[in-house]
């Protein structure tokens, strides 16, 4: 009884060992997915809004994207988005952070979820940006911008 006991405690050791490896290991790879994606936000997010080109959003737009949202309903909205924000005056940076999981059915699926506050010529906004990780690349995967300036 006394061997079944120690057997188990060994077992026991070496699963928390092997559990606090992971969670370093993973904590760090997290770390740096999020350095990662932040940094993609905030060198591309500017480029599309600064005078709402539609053609900065679908050269940066992921195959999701492009399959749900046609260009001319993206053309229409920025056009709204330049008649009642303007061009980019300041952007303020982006908070938010990446997540990974892990499927049977599409594999490992990296993506990162933002919120980026900008003052625009004509009223302030905060914009929601979700990428997603295709090979080495990231995409935009969501743009949605709220702003009291597009309230009917």
């Amino acid at each position: 009884m006394k061997k079944i006991f120690v057997v188990l405690g060994g077992i026991f050791a070496v699963l928390i060992v092997v559990a606090v490896v992971g969670f370093f290991i993973l904590n760090h790879f997290g770390t740096g997915l999020d350095e990662e994606s932040k940094s993609y936000v905030d060198a591309n997010l500017p480029q599309i809004v600064k005078n709402w080109d539609v053609q900065e959003l679908i050269k940066r737009a992921s195959p999701e994207l492009i399959a749900i949202v046609p260009k001319e309903k993206i053309e229409k909205l920025f056009n709204v988005f330049s008649e009642r924000l303007g061009p980019l005056k300041e952007y303020k940076g982006s908070n938010g952070q990446s997540n990974m999981s892990v499927t049977t059915q599409e594999g490992k699926v990296i993506t990162g979820a933002y919120v980026a506050e900008a003052n625009f010529e004509k009223a302030p906004a905060s914009i929601q940006f979700r990428i997603i990780k295709h090979g080495d690349n990231w995409q935009v995967l969501e743009f949605r911008v709220n702003s009291d300036a597009l309230m009917p």
